[in-house]
């Protein structure tokens, strides 16, 4: 019987086209922003993650609760994505408005009635947009999707479909 080639892979596998990476960078600028906006997190634990080259061509930036596997082997009960390549290409006071605006998707709820926190995520309503458009404005929002049309030459009508 003539040998099977497919069971037999030689070179570089490749899974997936995207590359992820832990993000020390990210993970101190969070912390700042964590203590200059007072962000309450209980004991909820954070990863942050730069996805490359991006997380999709519209989709900028998400916060997203752990998997109970994730949890498990990581610790984190919450992930923060960012496009690499758009991070790449940010200021840092663009860089902390996107963190800012990840962290507070992040919803720690204590139930006291079972005395454990449930992790939640807040939904993208106008109430966390309030806290950050009456302190700092929606410059940050407008260059982050002006940079992510620069980067993947996306039109006016899909520019303003980008997304974190």
């Amino acid at each position: 019987m003539p040998e099977n080639d497919y069971l037999k892979p030689e070179g570089e596998i490749k899974l997936s086209d995207k590359q992820l990476m832990e993000s020390p960078e990210m993970e101190k600028i969070a912390a700042d922003v964590i203590k200059q906006n007072k962000i309450e997190l209980g004991p909820a634990e954070v990863g942050y993650l730069l996805i490359y080259p991006n997380i999709s061509k519209q989709r900028a930036a998400k916060c997203m609760k752990a998997t109970r596997e994730v949890k498990h082997y990581s610790g984190n009960d919450y992930l923060v994505e960012i496009s690499g390549e758009l991070w790449d290409m940010l200021d840092t006071d663009t860089k902390k408005m996107l963190l800012y605006h990840q962290l507070l998707h992040i919803d720690p709820v204590f139930k006291a009635k079972n005395q454990e926190w449930k992790m939640k995520i807040r939904k993208p309503d106008f109430s966390d947009f309030y806290e950050i458009n009456d302190n700092f404005g929606n410059e940050w929002y407008k260059t982050i999707q002006a940079t992510v049309s620069s980067l993947y030459d996306l039109d006016p009508r899909q520019e303003s479909k980008v997304t974190m």
